[in-house]
């Protein structure tokens, strides 16, 4: 899939604002500062979306995705875009559960993540109604829009979509760097 298919099918969805926020993604490209860029290797990557807080979501010449945060970290977060779908529809606050990928065990990362899921209630408040400006959205909860999205998008659901993500950052990022301003950003869940 071309970065162009990727944006199409997005705005093709007529569920842009859900898309938005449950990958907490925004389609474009951040204006360009000078100086303020990310170097990637291997190069030719296309970022086809922003994250809302300087991060971008990239796609790699292989199909790859790759997402760099404000926070200088980064990762192949999916396989393909297919993958992030079903990734980002499957996990409650997929993001989050980046801060949990290094650990070096998939059963002690999944449980540390369960942890977190249920400190924070965010299962439960998959039913309950969107968070913020409720205005806009075509689809009455985010648990929802999750199943909207994967059928427009015509995705499968993961049984495991930790263990996906999980797998993605660890075992596909051989070869992947990115580095800013001369700087190398770490992978995800990497202590600092």
């Amino acid at each position: 899939m071309t970065r162009s298919e990727i944006i199409q099918k997005i705005e093709a969805s007529a569920l842009e604002l859900e898309i938005g926020s449950i990958f907490e993604l925004e389609l474009g490209e951040p204006p360009q500062i000078d100086g303020d860029e990310y170097t990637i290797t291997p190069e030719g990557s296309q970022q086809f979306a922003m994250d809302g807080s300087g991060g971008t979501f990239n796609l790699m010449p292989d199909g790859r995705i790759l997402l760099i945060d404000s926070e200088g970290s980064f990762g192949i977060v999916a396989s393909d875009f297919k993958e992030l779908v079903a990734i980002a529809t499957g996990l409650p606050s997929w993001r989050d559960a980046l801060r949990f990928v290094g650990e070096p065990d998939l059963r002690q990362a999944r449980a540390s993540w369960a942890a977190y899921v249920q400190q924070w209630g965010l299962g439960e408040a998959l039913s309950k109604p969107w968070p913020y400006e409720s205005g806009g959205y075509s689809i009455a909860t985010p648990g929802a829009a999750r199943e909207a999205i994967r059928k427009r998008l015509h995705v499968e659901a993961s049984a495991d979509p930790f263990a996906v993500l999980y797998r993605a950052v660890n075992e596909l990022n051989d070869g992947v760097a990115v580095s800013w301003q001369g700087e190398p950003l770490l992978l995800f869940g990497r202590q600092r």
